[in-house]
């Protein structure tokens, strides 16, 4: 869709075949903001133009191209525009196996695994995320897994470090039986994806997951 200014606003979220524990999402927005959600799995953003202003429990953080946003598991964010023009980013959604099995294979952490930052300065790194999504896009899958590796690597070598354990099934599951009970007590009239799993403090694409499990 277009804003006033005439800026298109457009989103692609997709998953590619090869990596089945990967979703990928490139967007631009301008007025387009995410209420307070969370996610399963682990969040890797790297804004390509403008800049996003994320919200986390410590703060805000502001996004801008060579940087990288980094999530992780059940931590609940918000994302809106930073900047009139809005922004433009490639983002990857692994699940806590493809990051923890990296770890296991790379680094000496082993169970559930974190990142310490939450906003990281690393142009490189920013990189490999489009370099991922150019390959998925390609169909090349051996590339496409390799520049996925190489990018967590780094990021594990850099950033990462062990978390308690998550309950992120178990959250996912929650919300799933909540969504079913506001579902169910609004069949007349019931409300859109992204105004339930709003209602719910999480995303509709984390929403639409659980439902599947």
């Amino acid at each position: 869709m277009a804003g006033a200014d005439g800026a298109a606003e457009w989103a692609r979220h997709w998953q590619y075949a090869a990596l089945p524990d990967l979703d990928l999402l490139r967007a631009r927005y301008v007025r387009h903001t995410f209420p307070r959600h969370s996610h399963e799995g682990y969040v890797f953003g790297a804004v390509t133009g403008g800049v996003e202003d994320v919200g986390l429990p410590g703060g805000t953080v502001h996004a801008v191209p060579g940087t990288v946003v980094m999530i992780n598991p059940e931590v609940p964010h918000t994302a809106r525009s930073g900047a009139p023009e809005g922004w433009a980013y490639s983002t990857l959604y692994p699940s806590a196996q493809v990051i923890n099995g990296i770890a296991a294979d790379v680094t000496s952490l082993r169970g559930t695994v974190g990142f310490a930052e939450t906003r990281v300065t690393d142009p490189h790194a920013s990189r490999l995320i489009t370099e991922v999504h150019r390959a998925a896009e390609e169909g090349n899958a051996l590339a496409a897994d390799s520049l996925l590796r190489i990018l967590v690597t780094r990021l594990l070598s850099r950033h990462g470090s062990p978390l308690p354990n998550l309950t992120a099934h178990a959250g996912g599951a929650r919300n799933a039986a909540r969504a079913r009970a506001a579902l169910e007590e609004r069949m007349a009239d019931p409300p859109t994806l992204e105004t339930l799993a709003a209602e719910l403090g999480t995303g509709p694409f984390a929403l639409l997951r659980a439902f599947k499990k």
